[in-house]
């Protein structure tokens, strides 16, 4: 499955589905909190066939909230969720940090596993 189809399904409801890859555009909802994903870099499986369409990714989600403590938590839970139902996953860690556009806390989680893509 494709990394953003299985963070949606697996963090979507710990943020009423207001999870969002790479950006919130306009008309989305951007009441707090919400989620932002995006896939950082992937290194592709390949055997002497060709590419198989499983790789293996390096996510970076980034949790957002008005309250500095609740976006610890809400972090906490992402983590606990991954961990839970995204088998073969590893955390790679995570940074606190005041986002001044937003107004808001943000922790930046990252994250690896694997993914599978269509191939044709």
């Amino acid at each position: 499955m494709i990394a953003g189809v299985q963070l949606v399904q697996t963090l979507g409801p710990l943020v009423s589905n207001r999870i969002y890859p790479i950006i919130i555009r306009e008309g989305n909802n951007a009441t707090v909190p919400y989620i932002i994903y995006q896939v950082i870099s992937s290194q592709p499986e390949i055997t002497n066939d060709g590419i198989t369409g499983h790789e293996w990714v390096r996510v970076q989600i980034d949790v957002y909230h008005e309250d500095i403590y609740q976006c610890t938590l809400l972090a906490n839970n992402v983590i606990n969720t991954i961990n839970e139902q995204i088998k073969h996953s590893i955390y790679n860690g995570q940074q606190q940090m005041y986002d001044s556009p937003s107004d808001l806390y943000r922790q930046s989680i990252d994250y690896e596993f694997s993914q599978t893509t269509p191939t044709t």
